[in-house]
């Protein structure tokens, strides 16, 4: 083990080794709760954990991989087998980095101003990982003031999830809370609050999306929920012209996004 510019350099050989199953750990839902931080693959994705100005934790590095932008309070070289290990791919990436979550009161819903932004996302109980990380890219794209998970949501730290998210993880603050402290949210939002439904009457493209707004999603097997389509000001369908008869919870989210964006770009929902 060495140091420079006080950062801790080591190599980890031995699959054994008691950090490597500690890691291992961080792939499911109890280790992350329980350690309090995620991983995040790749040269893209922690070059976009560097741009957020986020500190890695630890970074686990292959010997021939590139050298990382994100900063780090420990580096490791590490063999692929030890990286397939800590991740369960077969061809891992050559870097890996270990990070902490955010703290929780930080991220709850009082802790929110939606001042600060002209677009928000809120998603009722998503389940899917993979759907949720596309939410949160899209969101980074038009600059949403941050990504609110209502209910039982799935862990928007998984793997699954920030693979998906392409970094975006590390731009769009994720907040928690439950269908109570929505509606109490909702209810003092400044800007339009809007509830996205098949059955509603005003199509999605016709709304001013006055800011800061507020879209809220449901999934695309229950749809949202009446407690929370009641706490919105305006309801939101998108027309569905063929023989689909809803679209996923991601491309909603995306749709309605880039609607709100450009409603307030050419003025209507200032």
């Amino acid at each position: 083990m060495s140091a420079t510019d006080g950062v801790r350099h080591e190599r980890i050989e031995s699959l054994s080794n008691p950090l490597v199953k500690e890691l291992r750990e961080l792939r499911t839902r109890k280790g992350r709760l329980e350690q309090r931080r995620f991983m995040a693959e790749g040269e893209r994705t922690l070059a976009e954990a560097a741009a957020g100005g986020w500190r890695a934790e630890l970074l686990l590095v292959t010997p021939d991989a590139p050298r990382s932008s994100v900063a780090a309070e420990r580096v490791i070289e590490v063999t692929d087998e030890v990286l397939a290990k800590i991740t369960g791919r077969d061809n891992p990436q050559p870097q890996l980095g270990i990070f902490s979550e955010p703290d929780r009161t930080a991220r709850s819903f009082t802790a929110i101003n939606p001042a600060t932004a002209s677009r928000w996302l809120m998603l009722e109980a998503p389940r899917d990982p993979g759907n949720l990380g596309s939410c949160i890219r899209s969101a980074d794209a038009v600059a949403a003031g941050g990504v609110l998970l209502v209910g039982d949501a799935c862990d928007a730290y998984s793997v699954e999830c920030v693979r998906a998210t392409m970094g975006s993880i590390f731009s769009v603050p994720i907040f928690h809370g439950s269908i109570e402290e929505a509606c109490e949210l909702l209810a003092r939002w400044p800007g339009e609050t809007i509830a996205t439904a098949g059955d509603a009457p005003g199509d999605y493209a016709s709304l001013s999306y006055k800011a800061p707004a507020a879209i809220v999603v449901g999934t695309e097997a229950e749809g949202l929920s009446r407690t929370l389509r009641n706490a919105c000001s305006a309801t939101a369908s998108i027309p569905m012209l063929g023989r689909a008869e809803s679209l996923n919870m991601g491309v909603a989210a995306a749709i309605t996004l880039y609607a709100a964006e450009r409603a307030q770009r050419l003025g209507r929902g200032t």
